[in-house]
């Protein structure tokens, strides 16, 4: 059986059970993250910017503050509870910066989906598709004894915005985006081509390999303190795609 799916039940229909995993994850979130995380120490960033697209409860920006003290983030949440939520935690920390929209290819408003199961807030899992905003759920090896009954999904509106269009120049981009890091990225050529930032993806298609690749980028991923060559495995998260340049400066002695 797959605990991780139980835990899940248990957040949808016990009273508080979701309320109390979440805070104790916050909690951790400077301690405990995912390993792919400490390839932001090969980088050696110093103070440079780092974008965090897809910040969610503030779990990637816990581990950038932890592994590059030094640097500035700026964040980039459309679901607003999560963005007070990451606003309020970091308000006395000026090197970071929470934006309350969604980035993509055009700039305008559009619509974005925030699932419910039952009594768990799926905030995680919102996006800019009512397909990827409700499809993991769906997965049985994902929630055990799914109820399609007890699945809600609201929508509303959202600014949304070109990072080209912000005047950032980023040393790394972290995007989890539920499937739109694709559209994020070609939103984002400019700095692609002038900044050439390092870049955390999240589950990336093959479609997004192929745009990159056109950009001089090619698909890592951290391994015991180094890069290998290749994309992520379904078990990862994240697959780092670098430069030439990117490896050779983290080939170099700290």
């Amino acid at each position: 059986m797959n605990l991780k799916a139980v835990a899940r039940y248990f957040y949808a229909n016990v009273p508080g059970a979701a309320a109390v995993r979440f805070a104790a994850k916050d909690f951790a979130a400077p301690y405990f993250f995912k390993r792919e995380f400490l390839g932001v120490k090969l980088l050696k960033i110093g103070n440079g910017l780092i974008v965090d697209v897809g910040a969610n409860r503030g779990q990637s920006t816990a581990a950038f503050k932890k592994l590059a003290p030094n640097s500035r983030i700026v964040a980039f949440e459309p679901e607003p509870g999560s963005a007070k939520r990451l606003t309020f935690r970091h308000r006395r920390d000026d090197a970071v910066t929470v934006l309350e929209c969604a980035l993509g290819c055009s700039s305008g408003v559009i619509d974005f989906f925030l699932p419910r199961y039952g009594r768990w807030k799926c905030d995680g899992m919102a996006a800019t598709s009512y397909k990827e905003a409700t499809e993991w759920l769906k997965n049985p090896g994902r929630m055990y004894r799914f109820d399609e009954r007890k699945l809600t999904v609201r929508e509303h509106r959202v600014a949304c915005k070109m990072l080209d269009s912000l005047g950032l120049a980023p040393a790394l981009i972290k995007l989890h985006a539920q499937g739109a890091e694709l559209d994020i990225l070609k939103g984002a050529q400019g700095i692609l081509k002038q900044q050439k930032p390092a870049l955390m993806c999240a589950f990336p298609s093959p479609a997004l390999t192929e745009f990159l690749a056109d950009l001089g980028y090619c698909p890592h991923v951290y391994d015991h303190g180094r890069f290998k060559s290749g994309v992520a495995p379904p078990s990862v998260t994240f697959t780092w795609y670098l430069t030439d340049a990117h490896m050779q400066a983290a080939s170099k002695p700290s």
